[in-house]
């Protein structure tokens, strides 16, 4: 996609000059078609366009190879034999064709031709001068952002590599209670861990993924949750809006909703909840999550957590200051409240039988 993007630049770029140097030759043959041929004129205005495409490209040379490099000297130099050689060669080949009439120029005929060659050609010169300064600060410009965007990217890598563990080390941790309690659940927490581990590690890797696959992975978490607890336990998700063709980053609310859980208190509190909600509306998707806390019970990682502040940096290197996370700890409630813009993807286009 890529590739395909810088040769469609390439291409365009390219037809963007022919058409201006055909536009040049055109206005020439225009102006000697008052007194020459069709045929001539069009020589004629291509005999002056030539030398000054020559200046053009050359000068492109010349300003990477010294004027980028601050080697003036040998710039003004290069270009003054350039713009000296190329009206040289204009005006002969303007001598070539049939006089114009005198009354028409300024002074003789040489020396008309030998003064609009260096008009035009320093123009020429320096319109050539402004063009390749300003394309290598572009460039410039895009290779730096590219190198941004690298790093940012080796970074979400990074962050989202700390997540996985973290989601797999509290995972293997419930599979472990109900091992050790010998409970028939184990096989099948064993599998469902399987598929949540399929997604963690291969969809994780992508750079968005369907928001309907993250919300079924969150339920399939629900589900592990619940499958530790020999009672029922006071757990609800509910989606809001149209889920499909929306595009999210990978593992951002899932960590989001197993924070809920590590903060609940459902081992010592009966009335103990988690409610979860993902909606889309008005350009925006927002998750809301609220679970009830025992304000004395310290439920964090011994290994020091990497959620909450994870999840900040992955937003903030993602979307910049364009979303909002909101966390709230209350005496007996934990609230997260996350605000991301929708990014909709393009419909697969099937191709027609």
């Amino acid at each position: 996609m890529v590739f395909r993007k810088l040769n469609d630049n390439r291409s365009l770029k390219l037809w963007i000059h022919v058409g201006i140097w055909a536009s040049f030759v055109m206005v020439y043959a225009i102006i000697f078609g008052r007194f020459l041929s069709v045929e001539l004129s069009l020589l004629r205005g291509l005999a002056n366009v030539l030398p000054m495409m020559f200046i053009f490209y050359l000068n492109l040379y010349l300003v990477n190879r010294y004027l980028e490099h601050r080697n003036y000297l040998p710039f003004v130099v290069a270009n003054l034999l350039l713009l000296g050689s190329m009206a040289f060669l204009r005006v002969r080949a303007n001598l070539m064709f049939p006089e114009i009439q005198q009354e028409l120029l300024l002074t003789s005929e040489e020396v008309s031709w030998r003064l609009g060659a260096i008009v035009t050609n320093l123009s020429v010169l320096v319109v050539s001068t402004f063009y390749q300064i300003l394309e290598n600060r572009y460039e410039n410009e895009q290779r730096h952002m590219a190198t941004i965007r690298d790093q940012q990217e080796a970074q979400l890598q990074f962050l989202r590599a700390q997540i996985n563990p973290h989601f797999l080390f509290n995972t293997l941790n419930n599979i472990y209670a109900l091992a050790v309690a010998k409970s028939d659940k184990a096989p099948e927490m064993v599998l469902r861990l399987s598929n949540l581990l399929r997604y963690v590690v291969y969809d994780g890797r992508e750079e968005q993924v369907e928001l309907e696959r993250e919300a079924r992975q969150i339920r399939e978490y629900i589900d592990l949750f619940r499958m530790r607890s020999e009672t029922p336990l006071n757990i609800s998700f509910e989606d809001e809006g149209e889920l499909q063709g929306i595009r999210v980053e990978p593992m951002i609310f899932i960590p989001l909703a197993e924070n809920c859980f590590k903060h609940c208190d459902f081992d010592t509190n009966e009335e103990a909840f988690v409610r979860i909600n993902l909606s889309v509306d008005s350009g925006m998707l927002t998750f809301q999550a609220v679970n009830s806390r025992d304000e004395g019970q310290l439920q964090k990682d011994r290994v020091g957590g990497v959620g909450l502040s994870n999840i900040r940096r992955r937003l903030g290197l993602k979307y910049g200051n364009n979303y909002r996370l909101e966390i709230k700890e209350e005496k007996q409630l934990f609230r997260v409240c996350l605000e991301l813009p929708l990014e909709i993807s393009e419909p697969v286009k099937t191709p027609a039988l």
